[in-house]
């Protein structure tokens, strides 16, 4: 089964961020958290790189509801499911975030697990887990100071077949990512009395 991926990478105001480096693998790849995993590429003037990568979907037995009282009620359904690797660099390190896209029954692609985030550890490969609270991921750097990462928001991913053959052999992943401002380390005041003249 072959995957047509399609990336679109926005400024912070939704315009196209041509010329940014990411590299790119399938959480189905061999290996997917090492640091030569997937492939490089470069967003071209429309913002957006392209590859074609063989691929296993997942069937997952996931329950899909839409608010508190859907989930009380939700049976569970089978989705088809994949997983994008996207490698950015943001507050001066390479990161690497894991994205899940499900696809129900019915043709709606959702997000129903979290994006995980992963930082290099000391032997170089992405396994080093950033937390996950309240929403938000955040990780110490090397001067000190907290980060907020991944340093992008996912605006919108969807997963579908390129016919509606039972039998379908290719798919499409289409996914935008819209970046964070440039990081910059908070400034922390002065204090002292100050210097007498």
């Amino acid at each position: 089964m072959r995957l047509d991926v399609q990336i679109t990478v926005l400024h912070p105001d939704k315009s196209p961020a041509a010329g940014v480096t990411l590299r790119v693998m399938l959480g189905t790849a061999a290996d997917w958290q090492s640091p030569s995993a997937g492939e490089e590429m470069v967003t071209g003037e429309d913002g957006t790189v392209r590859c074609t990568l063989p691929v296993v979907l997942a069937s997952q037995r996931r329950e899909v509801a839409t608010n508190f009282v859907a989930r009380l009620m939700a049976s569970r359904e089978t989705t088809r499911q994949v997983q994008l690797g996207v490698v950015m660099e943001y507050a001066g390190r390479a990161w690497l975030s894991a994205i899940t896209v499900d696809r129900r029954a019915n043709g709606a692609s959702l997000r129903l697990d979290p994006m995980r985030v992963y930082g290099r550890a000391s032997d170089g490969r992405f396994t080093d887990d950033v937390p996950l609270h309240d929403g938000t991921w955040h990780k110490r750097l090397p001067n000190g100071k907290v980060a907020p990462l991944p340093g992008f928001a996912v605006t919108s991913a969807t997963l579908d077949p390129e016919s509606a053959a039972a039998d379908n052999a290719a798919w499409r992943l289409r996914v935008t990512l819209q970046q964070w401002e440039p990081y910059v380390a908070p400034v922390l005041a002065a204090t002292g009395a100050g210097t007498a003249h």
